[in-house]
């Protein structure tokens, strides 16, 4: 017999990739790499933090932002904790790709100002027994921090070997902007 589980309460703090980019993006990756459109992730982000607890204080909002990332600064990976290095068990094919952000970019800065927003919110209440997280460490989730952002869903078809769809992205744009900041605070269901 299966017991439902209670709700649990999300954070999530994320830069929404302009329109125009998200729309240029989704054309690379069907027209170029003949991608499905229903494997293009439509709401395309940046996260800058996410939390799988109750943060009192912590109120859902969106505010304009301007964060320039370079193309160049991009490297892809399977959207999974170690899935920046190659590794048998993770298919970019079958898992949810994306790409990060390495943190000598000059928007690092930047982005870490949005996640530091919310690391005051890490209370010893909502921590528990976690560290808290920091610029390179996560208290919830993957352990290292990267500033990720999904662009497949899993099934997407794409090589094993990123790295020539990666040379390929960097080649084709030359920045991105990411033109919104938003937390959104939510509560999710559990399985059963």
């Amino acid at each position: 017999m299966s017991e439902r589980k209670a709700h649990a309460t999300e954070t999530w703090a994320v830069l929404d990739l302009s329109t125009r980019d998200r729309n240029r993006i989704t054309d690379f990756l069907t027209n170029d790499w003949g991608v499905s459109m229903d494997k293009v992730v439509r709401h395309m982000h940046l996260t800058a933090y996410h939390a799988r607890e109750p943060m009192p204080g912590v109120a859902s909002l969106r505010e304009p932002a301007h964060v320039v990332l370079p193309a160049g600064d991009t490297r892809f990976m399977v959207m999974a904790p170690g899935g920046e290095n190659p590794r048998e068990e993770l298919d970019p094919g079958r898992r949810k790709v994306g790409v990060r952000v390495h943190r000598q970019s000059p928007c690092f800065a930047e982005i870490m100002s949005f996640r530091e927003r919310l690391l005051s919110f890490e209370t010893l209440d909502v921590l528990g027994s976690r560290k808290p997280s920091s610029h390179t460490s996560n208290a919830f989730g993957a352990r290292h921090f990267q500033a990720h952002m999904s662009l497949l869903l899993a099934g997407s078809g794409v090589p094993r070997d990123l790295s020539p769809l990666g040379a390929s992205f960097r080649e084709a744009f030359g920045e991105f902007i990411f033109d919104q900041f938003r937390v959104t605070v939510r509560q999710t269901g559990r399985g059963r």
